[in-house]
């Protein structure tokens, strides 16, 4: 058995996320599709982020066992990854213990890109438009009481009667403007939730644009409301896993 990390690049925008699914195409699904293809049998991989739908990567990260050993490694993958829709790519591998855990990072960067200037043809898959110039300063000073430890259940997309742990520690949150005159968000951490950033980032926008104050964050924040998620959630476009680190 040969345990493979691959780094894995896509276009999410046309795909209903990265987990498997009846009747619906996810970037999981393709990729086992074309191991299929290639080994003419079932292959098992196991993602690190469970990425939503519309959403990006540029470093998914893929642990895949196969049950035989390739003559060559390399041309191997070469042949999965031209084997896949072109909005997927497979940028590397490396070959892993057997016990290699892939969920256990140490660090995932997520971006969330926002246009406030003109319109972009060319990468408006790729980020939320907005109509108004942005103060990235005052979008950062907001941004900050999410960093650190905090209860995200309020933020998150966790359904009543789920197991998942929304007391989580977000390590950095930074905003900034690029050398392309778009503003992106940067969400450090071990992990996130379903739909945590999207929604974090939509409640700083919505802070910003006095629907919601700054007050009622904190308090949304330090005492979740019961069964209750937020109503501001971010376009799923504009994020793209950035990078895993272990």
């Amino acid at each position: 058995m040969l345990s493979l990390l691959l780094t894995l690049e896509y276009d999410g925008y046309d795909y209903s996320g990265w987990v498997k699914q009846k009747n619906v195409k996810t970037i999981q699904g393709e990729l086992e599709k074309a191991f299929f293809r290639v080994c003419q049998q079932a292959i098992w991989t196991l993602g690190a982020s469970k990425t939503d739908a519309g959403v990006h990567a540029c470093d998914q990260k893929v642990l895949v066992k196969i049950p035989f050993q390739p003559r060559n490694n390399a041309f191997f993958i070469k042949t999965i990854s031209k084997s896949l829709p072109p909005n997927i790519n497979i940028k590397g591998y490396q070959v892993v213990a057997s016990d290699f855990s892939v969920r256990m990072t140490k660090i995932k960067e997520y971006v969330y890109t926002i246009n406030d200037n003109t319109y972009d043809l060319f990468n408006h898959r790729y980020e939320l438009k907005v109509d108004k110039l942005l103060n990235v300063k005052k979008l950062h000073q907001i941004s900050q009481i999410f960093v650190g430890e905090h209860n995200f259940a309020y933020f998150s997309g966790v359904k009543e009667g789920e197991e998942i742990a929304t007391h989580r520690t977000i390590t950095k949150i930074y905003v900034k403007r690029t050398k392309t005159k778009k503003v992106e968000f940067h969400f450090i951490a071990k992990g996130f939730i379903r739909y945590q950033i999207r929604m974090l980032t939509q409640n700083i926008l919505a802070c910003y644009w006095n629907k919601i104050s700054l007050e009622q964050l904190q308090k949304d924040l330090n005492y979740p409301p019961v069964g209750k998620t937020t109503k501001y959630c971010a376009k799923p476009y504009g994020l793209c896993l950035k990078k895993i680190k272990y």
